[in-house]
């Protein structure tokens, strides 16, 4: 399976290297081995196979959905500068977030809105997180299943899709629960 998406990914490159124009100006350069074991232990945690093989085959980062996919340590950053790795220690560290354990940004569509791969899941579901319908002190309402695994999601991209609008077109599944949410207000 791995095989067909990367394969439609570099078809998907060739036309969109991302959703919202914003160039990484790094052109697609590929994680080394070493860097991606690196991250993966100050992050105390595997990353998925299909993202390693991302990262590792296609590049660092820069491409994909949303503004791209955020790369690893000296990858592709996202336009606030940041990594992954360095995202994910940030929203480790604030306690009110109460950041889950082992889910990695690795998409910034911009408003603080992030897809996230949950690394502790066996199937390496995705989820979103979005701050901005966030109501109280307990942040769990900023946080939305999104994709049964990270192959879906990237596999779904690679072949077309509009992932945004899957998630807050008029039909999208995160733009309903918000909607529901404002009419039980």
């Amino acid at each position: 399976m791995d095989e067909v998406i990367i394969a439609a990914i570099r078809r998907r490159l060739k036309t969109k290297p991302t959703d919202l124009g914003w160039p990484s100006g790094a052109g697609l350069i590929p994680a080394r081995a070493g860097q991606i074991a690196s991250d993966e232990e100050h992050l105390a945690f595997r990353l998925p196979p299909l993202l390693k093989r991302i990262y590792k085959e296609i590049g660092n980062g820069g491409f994909g959905p949303g503004y791209g996919l955020i790369g690893l340590t000296n990858g592709v950053p996202d336009d606030t500068g940041k990594t992954i790795v360095a995202i994910y220690d940030l929203f480790r560290s604030a306690p009110e977030l109460a950041w889950p354990d082992g889910l990695l940004p690795i998409c910034h569509w911009g408003c603080a809105i992030y897809s996230c791969v949950d690394c502790r899941d066996p199937d390496f579901r995705m989820r979103i997180f979005d701050p901005n319908g966030h109501d109280g002190d307990d942040w769990t309402d900023a946080f939305f299943e999104d994709a049964p695994s990270i192959d879906d999601w990237m596999g779904s991209w690679a072949s077309g899709v509009d992932l945004w609008d899957a998630m807050y077109g008029d039909d999208g599944h995160v733009a309903r629960i918000l909607s529901a949410r404002r009419k039980s207000l």
